[in-house]
């Protein structure tokens, strides 16, 4: 009994894991319908009923029995497990910690069985008339476990916990019906289908159109659907990640698929939806946890670049989301003069107010919302603009050795059509047109986009002239204190690979004599004693350092919103923008260009449609 308790301890945590153990119990067992019923929070009552393969009724007491499995055969099937859940632990630890009743028919078997257990005791086994598969309820569960009663939440937390795990299991086998009734009340039904069948019953039709699919097939396959960039949370709680059917727990794969929305949502915001992953059993270990939340790849490396791939590839390739539907003229599919796929949605007005703004983009979907950021984010990936070496006269230079050039990047994909400047407004803002569309640009936020993926273009090919730097006349030194000084001289050589000259100059401050020719116009001492402030930012590796280094010079060098730039000036930083993949943001998020299109000029204008 003892033992069966501590058993219990770690596998059955709250109601919602008695539920998941349940629940993969069914799948395991071929189920093509699940029902599952949830009273109290799951403390009063827990019900799943399967039409799986049963249980042999020679097995029954067995089944309750610790490390009774019917899941491997042999010591080797361990290191390719195909079934969610393999121990033998789930019903004996269930059993120990709660009164459970078992009933249970093998397919073509005359009748059935019935097995009664009260914290780890059978009390009685009958005949029962039942179809085939199963059907388990676990009831009064703790309640000879006081002190485990005491670190639950709230029945409405618990309830939500488990209802949230019904839905999850749902979408890792979203061939099979689910069922899921809450205190009497239907909170779940799937009905069979595909992943997008599963994902919009359980997140909703309404959130499900905002999804993109996911499809790269290989020898590490990726699917699903995830959230375009025009809509996103709060907290990464709303990405569920899948890996041969199983629901796991893993931070590398989330973090993958946050690394391809950079740049296209704001800082602190998260996608939501559905990836799936498919590898070889082999390179697949299950057995790290005892609850089976988390699992270990033989190449983790390898599974992380191929998940933000192809959310990447996703993010990017989609078409516009619009508002109501709605494409401007001029802007749908096959348009000639306009990149193909390129959509924009119009806002919808009422009152001649925006009730809820809603522009999406090729490669980069993006929202404006009237109600705050909140509501919406913006977004973009960018081609780099030549930096404004003379702000003060409207003049847009070229870096020296690059007349005109504009530095390739990876997907060399446009999102915006042609501009044409029509001049800037008093506060700052440029002012164009595309087609019968009117265009808002942030002259600051789009040229921070440009230079932020210039520098990492630049930076990523490691050539001799990726690390390209403008010596300063008069060198800079930034006081920093001994702690940071010394930090400085670690990361030497990761700052010379990105055009900085930094050296320790005395104990407790630094010396720069030469920054990235992009941020030749900066103020050095500005930038350097920023750059020395972002030491304390400790990033995961090579690469989120660089997008961290590259958006502070990007924004140090950009031009300043205000600043004066003549129509010639204007109508390059526009070209420049509509040659970057995804320009509707700088790299922390923030819009660059804003579009109204006709449609949502004649509703605020109240003139007839067209």
């Amino acid at each position: 009994m003892v033992a069966d308790a501590i058993a219990a301890g770690e596998v059955i945590e709250r109601p919602a894991s008695v539920l998941k153990e349940l629940v993969e119990n069914a799948l395991d067992a071929g189920a093509r319908r699940i029902d599952v019923a949830i009273e109290g929070g799951g403390l009063v009552r827990i019900a799943v009923v399967d039409d799986g393969s049963g249980i042999a009724e020679d097995d029954l007491e067995l089944a309750v029995e610790r490390h009774a499995t019917s899941k491997i055969s042999v010591a080797g099937d361990i290191a390719r497990v195909a079934t969610l859940g393999f121990r033998g632990e789930a019903l004996a630890s269930i059993a120990a910690v709660s009164e459970l009743r078992l009933t249970t028919c093998t397919r073509g078997a005359v009748g059935g069985a019935t097995l009664h257990v009260r914290n780890g005791e059978v009390l009685s086994r009958a005949a029962a008339a039942s179809g085939p598969g199963t059907r388990v309820e676990v009831c009064e569960l703790f309640a000879a476990s006081p002190a485990r009663l005491r670190f639950l939440r709230s029945v409405a937390t618990e309830a939500s916990a488990a209802v949230r795990v019904a839905s999850d299991l749902a979408l890792t086998h979203p061939d099979v019906a689910f069922t899921c009734t809450n205190d009497g009340r239907m909170v779940l039904r799937t009905t069979g289908g595909t992943l997008r069948d599963a994902i919009r019953a359980v997140i909703g039709a309404r959130a499900e159109r905002d999804l993109l699919g996911v499809d790269a097939p290989g020898a590490i396959a990726i699917g699903g659907a995830i959230s375009s960039p025009h809509v996103h949370r709060a907290s990464r709680s709303g990405i569920v990640v899948i890996v041969n059917h199983r629901l796991v727990h893993n931070r590398a794969l989330l973090t993958a698929v946050d690394e391809s929305y950079r740049g296209l949502i704001p800082g602190g915001r998260h996608g939501y939806g559905v990836v799936t992953v498919e590898v070889p059993g082999e390179t697949l270990d299950v057995n790290v946890h005892p609850a089976k939340r988390e699992v270990r790849f033989s190449d983790e490396r390898a599974v992380f670049s191929a998940v933000q791939r192809a959310c990447w590839a996703a993010l990017r390739a989609a078409p516009a989301l619009g508002a109501g539907g709605h494409a401007p003229a001029g802007f749908a599919h096959g348009v000639p003069d306009l990149p193909d796929g390129f959509a924009i949605a119009a806002l919808r007005i009422r009152d001649g107010d925006f009730e809820n703004g809603v522009l999406a983009v090729r490669d980069g979907g993006f929202v404006i919302g009237a109600r705050g950021l909140d509501d919406a984010g913006l977004d973009v990936v960018g081609r780099p603009i030549p930096p404004l070496s003379n702000p003060v006269d409207g003049s847009i230079a070229t870096p020296a050795g690059r007349p005109g050039s504009a530095m390739a990047t990876p997907n060399g994909h446009g999102t915006l059509p042609a501009m044409f400047a029509l001049g800037q407004a008093g506060s700052g803002f440029l002012v164009a047109t595309a087609g019968d569309t009117v265009v808002l640009v942030d002259p600051h936020a789009a040229h921070e986009k440009v230079l932020y993926t210039e520098l990492l273009g630049r930076w990523r090919e490691e050539l001799p002239e990726a690390s390209d730097s403008q010596l300063l006349l008069m060198p800079v030194v930034v006081e920093c204190g001994p702690d940071r000084a010394s930090r400085v001289a670690d990361e030497h050589d990761f700052f010379s690979r990105c055009g900085f000259s930094i050296e320790p100059f005395g104990p407790s401050s630094v010396r720069c004599t030469a920054v990235p020719l992009t941020a030749a116009s900066a103020d050095p001492e500005i930038l350097v004693a920023d750059l020395i402030e972002r030491l304390d930012e400790r990033d995961s590796g090579v690469e989120e350092r660089r997008h961290r280094l590259a958006a502070l010079v990007a924004c140090h060098a950009a031009v300043r919103f205000g600043d004066r730039l003549d129509v010639v000036a204007q109508q390059r930083l526009l070209d420049q923008l509509a040659a970057t993949p995804g320009g509707t943001t700088c790299p922390h998020g923030r819009p660059s260009v804003l579009l109204l299109d006709d449609a949502v000029l004649r509703r605020a204008f109240r003139r007839p449609s067209r």
